[in-house]
C-alpha cells in the first residue's frame, strides 16, 4: 500500500529536518526517555530504597495527622507553621508518614526539612534538610536535567519540542511507504537496513506514546515560558492571574500579621470530612497555609489513581471549616483540569501499576529507536563521496553518542548498589550516593570513547550492566537481610520486585552476549567486506593505493 508521496522540495526538508533536529537532541532525548521509564516507578521503588519503610501499611485514615505536626514540632526547633507545610499520608508503596516544612534561623533564612514517622509508633525516623534516601528521586530529576543548575527544566522542555519536531518530520518522510515498511521489517541484511526497518517500524507501534510524551514534555517544561504571552495578552501581565485560572487556591491571600486563635479546625477533621465525601478517591496531600491564624487555610488534594480526570483539590478555612475553593474531579472546568492532566498523562498515574509497565516498555522501545536513529545517521554517511576527515568525524560522534546513552545502564545498576553500601545513618549520605552515580557515569563513558568497535562497545556496556545487576540482589540481602526468598515469604512484594527485576536483567544481558554478541554474525562478516569495498574506492578517488587490510579485518573480526 502506497500512500501519495510529497513534493521533492518538501520531502527533501522534512528529511533534513527530521534528520539535524534528531541527531541533535539525541543523546539528551535518550536520557529523559532512560530515567523517565525507571523513575516511572520511583513509588514503588521506596520500599526498597528505604528498609525503615519495610513495615506492615497503615490505613490513612487511622493516622492521627494534628499529633505528627505536634511531634515535627517539638523535633524541629524553628519549625514555622505559619509557612506552607503538608504531609504526604501512608500508602502501600510507602508505607511511612512524610511531612514537608520549612524553617526559619534566627538570621531570618527560610529552609525546607523533611521529617519521616512511623504511623504505627510515631516515631520519628529522620528529619533535616534533606531526605536520608534520595535514588530514585535522583533518577526521576535527571530525567529533566534538575541537576543543570536554572536552566535543566526548560532545557528538557525545549529537548520535548524539539522531539516533536522529529516525529512529525520522520512520518512525512516516511509517509510514502510507511505501510510498507511497517510490514517489512526483518533481522536480515545489511545493518543500515536492519536498523532502519526497526526504526520505522517500531516507531510507528509507539507514535501515539511519542507525541504525547513531546506534547506533555514540552509544555511541563516550557511553563513559564508558554504563561508569559498569555499573562501579557489576558491579564496585562500578571502571571498570578494565570496560575489562579488553573488553581484557585493560589489567589488566596494572607495576612502575615493576622491574629493567632488556638480553637481553629484540625487537620484530622478535614481529612475525615473530604474522604467521607469523596470515598472513591485516595487523599494524596494535606497541606497549610498560615496554620494557627484567622486567615490560615487547610488544604487536601485527592487523586482516584483510575481516570485521566480523577484528581481534585479542596481548601478549607482554618478559623471555620468552611470550604473557600475547590476543584471537584466531575465537575472542574477544563482551564482547572488541564494542568493535571498534563501530569497523568506524563507520569502514567491513571492506570495502575500495568499502565507503569506499558509506559515503561514504549519508552525502552523509544530508546532502541533513538539508538538506531544514530546508527543510521552513521552508516548514511560511511560512503566513498564522504573524505577520510568527514568519516572519521561520524565515527567519532557516534561512538561519543553511544558512549554516553549505553553507559546509563551500568551506571544506573551502579545507584542501586551505592544506595546499600553507603549506610542510612551517614551524614550526607545522599550526595554520597549522587556522586557515585554521576562519576561512575563519566567514567564509563570515558571508557567507551576507548573502544572504537560499536559492538565491542555496546558488548562491554551490557556485560558490565548485567554483571552490577546481578550483585544488586546480593547486597542488598547481606546490608538488609532481606534475601529475595525472604521479601516474597515475608509479602514485601515491592522490595521482591526489585531484585527479582534485577536478576532477570542481569541473567539476560549475560545470555545475550553469551549467545548472540560474543559472536560474529554474517551480517558483520558482509559488512567487513563491503566497508572495504568502499574504503578501495575512496582511495581510488583521491588516487591512492589501497592497503590489503581485508584478510586482517577478518581474522582480527
Amino acid at each position: 500500500m502506497k500512500l501519495k508521496a510529497l513534493k521533492p522540495r518538501l520531502y527533501n526538508a522534512m528529511f533534513h529536518t527530521h534528520t539535524v533536529s534528531g541527531i541533535v537532541i539525541s543523546f539528551a532525548l535518550f536520557v529523559c526517555f532512560y530515567a523517565g521509564a525507571v523513575a516511572l516507578f520511583m513509588d514503588e521503588l521506596y520500599q526498597w530504597e528505604n528498609p525503615a519503610a519495610r513495615i506492615e501499611h497503615v490505613d490513612p485514615a487511622t493516622v492521627d495527622y494534628d499529633k505528627v505536626i505536634s511531634i515535627v514540632n517539638e523535633n524541629a526547633e524553628n519549625f514555622d507553621k505559619s509557612l506552607t507545610f503538608g504531609i504526604a499520608p501512608p500508602t502501600e508503596a510507602n508505607p511511612l508518614v512524610t511531612l514537608y516544612g520549612r524553617d526559619k534561623t534566627e538570621e531570618g533564612k527560610l529552609t525546607f526539612f523533611t521529617a519521616i514517622l512511623n504511623p504505627n509508633t510515631y516515631d520519628v525516623i529522620s528529619i533535616g534538610d534533606e531526605p536520608s534516601t534520595h535514588m530514585a528521586r535522583t533518577i526521576y530529576e535527571l530525567h529533566y536535567f534538575h541537576q543543570i543548575p536554572v536552566v535543566g527544566l526548560y532545557l528538557s522542555g525545549f529537548v520535548a519540542f524539539f522531539f516533536l519536531f522529529a516525529v512529525i518530520t520522520g512520518v512525512l518522510t516516511h509517509w510514502k511507504n510507511i505501510v510498507n515498511k511497517f510490514y517489512a521489517f526483518t533481522t536480515k541484511g545489511k545493518w543500515k537496513q536492519i536498523w532502519t526497518n526497526g526504526h520505522i517500524s517500531l516507531g510507528l507501534i509507539t507514535l501515539p506514546f511519542q507525541v504525547i510524551y513531546a506534547v506533555t514534555g514540552a509544555l511541563l517544561g516550557l511553563s513559564i515560558l508558554l504563561l508569559a504571552p498569555s499573562a501579557i495578552l489576558m491579564y496585562n501581565g500578571d502571571t498570578t492571574e494565570v496560575v489562579k485560572a488553573a488553581r484557585p487556591d493560589a489567589g488566596i491571600k494572607y495576612d502575615e500579621n493576622a491574629e493567632a486563635i488556638d480553637d481553629g479546625v484540625t487537620f484530622n477533621s478535614i481529612y475525615d470530612k473530604v474522604s467521607a465525601a469523596y470515598p472513591e478517591n485516595n487523599l494524596t496531600y494535606i497541606y497549610a497555609t498560615n496554620y494557627g491564624k484567622e486567615d490560615g487555610t487547610i488544604g487536601v488534594r485527592v487523586n482516584d489513581y483510575k481516570s485521566i480526570g480523577g484528581e481534585g483539590i479542596f481548601v478549607y478555612g482554618y478559623n471555620d471549616g468552611q470550604l473557600k475553593e475547590a476543584i471537584e474531579p466531575e465537575t472542574r472546568s477544563y482551564a482547572k483540569g488541564a494542568y493535571g492532566v498534563l501530569i497523568k498523562l506524563h507520569y502514567a498515574t491513571y492506570g495502575g501499576i500495568f499502565l507503569k509497565i506499558i509506559y515503561f516498555l514504549l519508552a525502552m522501545i523509544t530508546c532502541y529507536i533513538i539508538i538506531s536513529g544514530i546508527m543510521i545517521w552513521r552508516t548514511a554517511r560511511d560512503k566513498p563521496n564522504y573524505t577520510d576527515k568527514q568519516r572519521r568525524f561520524h565515527h567519532r560522534v557516534t561512538k561519543f553518542y553511544l558512549a554516553i546513552t549505553l553507559s546509563m545502564f551500568p551506571a544506573l545498576a551502579l545507584i542501586f548498589i551505592a544506595n546499600k553500601l553507603v549506610l542510612l545513618a551517614m551524614e550526607g549520605r545522599v550526595p554520597i550516593v549522587n556522586s557515585i552515580f554521576f562519576i561512575s557515569w563519566l567514567i564509563l563513558t570515558i571508557l567507551g570513547l576507548f573502544w572504537n568497535d560499536y559492538r565491542k562497545l555496546n558488548r562491554n556496556y551490557i556485560v558490565l550492566g548485567s554483571i552490577f545487576g546481578l550483585l544488586i540482589p546480593i547486597v542488598n540481602g547481606v546490608i538488609t537481610g532481606d534475601w529475595i526468598w525472604n521479601s516474597l515469604v515475608n509479602k514485601q512484594y515491592y522490595v521482591f520486585s526489585v531484585d527479582f527485576t534485577w536478576l532477570i536483567i542481569g541473567v539476560s544481558g549475560l545470555l545475550i552476549n553469551r549467545y548472540y554478541l560474543n559472536r560474529p554474525s554474517k551480517v558483520d562478516k558482509a559488512e567487513i567486506v563491503e566497508r572495504e569495498i568502499i574504503d578501495v574506492q575512496a582511495r581510488k578517488l583521491a588516487k591512492e593505493k589501497p592497503a590489503p587490510v581485508l584478510q586482517n579485518a577478518i581474522k582480527s573480526k
